[in-house]
């Protein structure tokens, strides 16, 4: 069986150097703890596990981050049902996508960036910057993503429970 095939992912080494930059742990697990971060304010309560995996399908895919909203008074629904054209693709780039979120989770928590809070995911005991650092190594598409990491915990902490918000998407957890 081949490591594709068993759900392994290939060496770094052996990855695109466009997946390698874009889809590494590390930048993943930032944007996740800035989903985390922006969920746990709003709702006052940790972000359900499952939530993560929506993440990288919606911010890292270029059509779909520009088509979002600028506030979270549009509703998950709303915007889903005016949207339709990023809605049909979401179930394949999700299940394209949850080995990124795996390894993004398991560096983040590695790294006490985020934590285990039951069936939930919390802030750990390390934080990252509250804004992003600006600098020639980030690009303002960089900056983007994560804002809009940041927007989509927001967004998803008033769309109601997670069961709720993946039947919107037309996915399961």
């Amino acid at each position: 069986m081949s490591d594709q095939a068993s759900g392994a992912r290939p060496a770094w080494s052996d990855r695109p150097q466009e997946e390698a930059r874009l889809l590494n742990p590390a930048f993943v697990g930032m944007l996740l703890c800035r989903m985390v971060a922006d969920y746990a304010r709003k709702a006052g309560r940790p972000m359900p596990i499952a939530l993560a995996f929506l993440l990288v399908p919606i911010v890292l895919h270029r059509r779909t981050r520009e088509a979002l909203p600028k506030t979270t008074v549009t509703g998950v629904l709303t915007w889903l049902q005016e949207h339709k054209d990023v809605h049909i693709t979401f179930s394949g780039r999700m299940r394209l996508t949850r080995a990124v979120t795996q390894e993004a989770l398991m560096f983040a928590m590695a790294h006490a960036y985020l934590a285990v809070d039951g069936t939930a995911l919390a802030v750990g005991r390390r934080r990252i910057p509250a804004s992003y650092p600006r600098d020639a190594n980030h690009t303002d598409e960089t900056r983007e993503c994560v804002d809009r990491a940041a927007f989509v915990g927001r967004w998803l902490a008033g769309a109601g429970t997670d069961h709720t918000i993946f039947a919107a998407w037309g996915v399961a957890p």
